[in-house]
C-alpha cells in the first residue's frame, strides 16, 4: 500500500467500511487512504477480481479453501495480467455481506473470501422465493457521483463519499436498500412492494416518489421533492409531503420536520445553489456538503457575514473566489483546505 495512514488500514476496517458498518471516523480514514492513486489502483484491481468472482456461478458444494487459493494466486500476479475494462470508472460495484440483508435472508448457499481486503461474497436464498440473490455495494469516491438503476426500475444518484447496499433481486414483500452518505431516489411506483431505505437509525418508507437522504455520523436528513414519505425513528415517525424535510439526531433521539425544503440540500443533484442573505457559516456548510471540500473561516467573526448569490453548475474554484470578492475577503490555500480570511462582520 502506497500511503501509510495515521492508523493502519487492515482487513477488518475495510470489511467494516464496505459493509457500511464503519464509524464516520473510520470511514474518513479509509477515504483519505483511497486518495492515493496507488491505493485506488490496488482497490480497483481487487474490485475487478471481485466482479469476476460474482459473475461465476456458485454451488452449495463450493470448496472455499480452493476458491481462496485461486483468488490469492490471481492477486499475486502482476497487475498487467489482470483483465482491465476499456475504461475503469472511479466507482466500484461490489458484492458484499450486509447484516441488513442477512437478517432477512434464509440460507447462505456459498461464500468466497477475497484476500487482502477481508471481503465476503454471499449467495443467499431469499425467504419466499426460489431465486438466489447477491447483496451488492455501490461506493463512490471523493471526486464523482454515480447513477444507478435498481432491479425494480428505481433510479438513484449517489453523491460523493457514499455507499448504497442493495440486492440483485428484491424480496417478495418489500424493496429494501441501505445507505451511508447521501443519495437522491426516484422510486418506481409499486403499491404492493414498499420501498424502504435504512439510513442510520431511521427507515424511510415510500411507494413512489423522489427524495434525498443524507446520513452523516449519527444524523440523518430526508428531503422530499415529490410525493410522500414516512420517516420512522426508534421512538417516533413523521410523514413528509413534497418540499418538506426532516432531520433526525441520534443524540437525544430527536426527529424534527422542517418546511419548506432547503433546495440547496439537493445541489449535488441539480447543480444549483441559491443563497438569500444567508450567514457565511451556513454557506460554508452547504459548500462543504455539495463539493465534499474542506472549507474554513479564519475567524469566528466571519460566521456572521451574510451572502446573497446564485450559482448554476459552477466548480468550487469559481464559487469561492466570488464569495470572497462579494464579502471583501481573501482566499488562500492551506494544504487541501480552502480558507476565507477577513476581519469578520458585526
Amino acid at each position: 500500500m502506497a500511503t501509510e495512514p495515521q492508523f493502519p488500514i487492515d482487513d477488518a476496517l475495510l470489511g467494516k467500511y464496505l459493509a457500511g458498518e464503519a464509524s464516520e471516523t473510520e470511514a474518513d480514514q479509509v477515504r483519505r487512504w483511497l486518495t492515493d492513486a496507488d491505493n485506488q489502483r490496488e482497490f480497483d484491481r481487487f474490485a475487478r477480481l471481485w466482479q469476476a468472482a460474482a459473475r461465476r456461478p456458485l454451488d452449495d458444494g463450493i470448496d472455499t479453501d480452493a476458491a481462496w487459493q485461486r483468488v490469492r494466486s490471481q492477486l499475486q500476479r502482476p497487475a498487467a495480467n489482470v483483465p482491465t475494462p476499456a475504461s475503469v470508472k472511479p466507482v466500484l460495484q461490489l458484492p458484499i455481506p450486509a447484516r441488513t440483508w442477512l437478517g432477512r435472508y434464509g440460507r447462505v448457499a456459498a461464500v468466497v473470501l477475497l484476500g487482502g481486503f477481508g471481503l465476503l461474497l454471499w449467495r443467499v436464498v431469499q425467504p419466499g422465493t426460489s431465486s438466489q440473490s447477491l447483496a451488492m455495494l455501490l461506493a463512490t469516491t471523493t471526486t464523482a457521483t454515480r447513477q444507478l438503476t435498481l432491479p425494480d426500475g428505481s433510479r438513484i444518484t449517489l453523491n460523493r463519499n457514499s455507499q448504497l447496499t442493495y440486492p440483485t433481486a428484491f424480496a417478495d414483500s418489500s424493496r429494501d436498500v441501505t445507505l451511508m452518505g447521501e443519495a437522491f431516489f426516484e422510486v418506481a411506483h409499486d403499491a404492493r412492494h414498499p420501498f424502504r431505505v435504512q439510513a442510520g437509525q431511521t427507515i424511510v418508507r415510500v411507494l413512489g416518489t423522489s427524495f434525498g437522504v443524507r446520513v452523516v455520523g449519527d444524523s440523518v436528513r430526508v428531503a422530499v421533492r415529490s410525493g410522500r414519505v414516512r420517516v420512522s425513528a426508534p421512538r417516533e415517525a413523521v410523514v413528509l409531503e413534497a418540499d418538506q424535510q426532516a432531520t433526525y439526531l441520534a443524540k437525544g433521539d430527536t426527529l424534527r420536520r422542517v418546511r419548506p425544503l432547503d433546495k440547496n440540500n439537493l445541489a449535488y443533484l441539480t447543480g444549483r445553489l441559491t443563497f438569500a442573505n444567508e450567514s457565511l457559516a451556513a454557506v460554508v456548510q452547504t459548500l462543504r456538503e455539495t463539493y465534499g471540500a474542506d472549507i474554513r473561516l479564519s475567524t469566528v467573526g466571519l460566521r456572521r457575514c451574510r451572502l446573497s448569490a446564485e450559482f448554476d453548475h459552477e466548480p468550487l474554484d469559481t464559487v469561492l473566489p466570488v464569495v470572497a470578492e462579494t464579502l471583501s475577503l481573501r482566499l488562500r490555500r492551506d494544504g487541501a483546505a480552502w480558507v476565507l480570511v477577513g476581519e469578520g462582520c458585526e
